[in-house]
């Protein structure tokens, strides 16, 4: 069972591309670093386009818009490390932080935050596929199993059948041979009759 714990946004000074500077950062969900850099590109997109810097591994959005942190167009710049996303927001001449920008921190905040929900979000959509394939399988498999069963049954029901019908043969042939007996011992008296007049003859 999944337990759903979202982790808090920590604002720390840290090193990028453009040089040391106020950033926020957020641990992410495990196992969820290998699809977070793509998912973060397509999520981002509300905001402006991510092109990803492949030297300084950075994904970059230019001007920005984002309602609620500044009026004016801001450039995006995140990282991810581990299970670690940094992201720097660059307001044109400041970096966005909790004690200059206080509104605006608070939608930067809210950002990564709906990120990591959203990657928690797309992890358990996963797992509830993965387990509704099991469980697609069990059902597949109970059916083969009911299936099973009612052959089974008709099986049972053929052979009863069967059997009745072999008992019922059985009576029969058991009148059948004492109609034979009786029979045979009428033909053994006419034999031995017919074998007297023989000896009759031969005297």
């Amino acid at each position: 069972m999944t337990t759903v714990i979202f982790a808090q946004v920590t604002e720390n000074q840290k090193f990028m591309s453009q040089g040391t500077f106020n950033s926020l950062s957020i641990e992410l969900p495990d196992g969820s670093g290998k699809d977070a850099p793509k998912e973060w590109a397509k999520y981002i997109k509300q905001y402006g386009k991510a092109k990803k810097n492949r030297k300084t591994k950075e994904y970059f959005v230019d001007d920005a818009e984002v309602q609620g942190m500044s009026n004016n167009s801001v450039d995006i710049y995140a990282k991810f490390e581990g299970n670690t996303l940094s992201v720097w927001f660059d307001l044109g001449g400041a970096y966005l932080s909790s004690r200059e920008h206080i509104d605006g921190y608070a939608m930067g905040e809210q950002i990564l935050m709906d990120f990591g929900l959203h990657l928690k979000t797309l992890m358990v959509s996963d797992e509830v596929a993965a387990e509704e394939k099991v469980l697609k399988k069990m059902e597949m498999e109970l059916e083969r199993l009911t299936k099973e069963k009612a052959t089974h049954e008709k099986n049972i029901e053929d052979w009863k059948a069967k059997i009745a019908q072999a008992e019922l043969d059985i009576e029969q042939n058991i009148q059948d041979q004492e109609a034979k007996t009786t029979e045979i011992e009428q033909q053994k008296t006419i034999v031995d009759l017919i074998k007297g007049r023989l000896m009759e003859l031969k005297k």
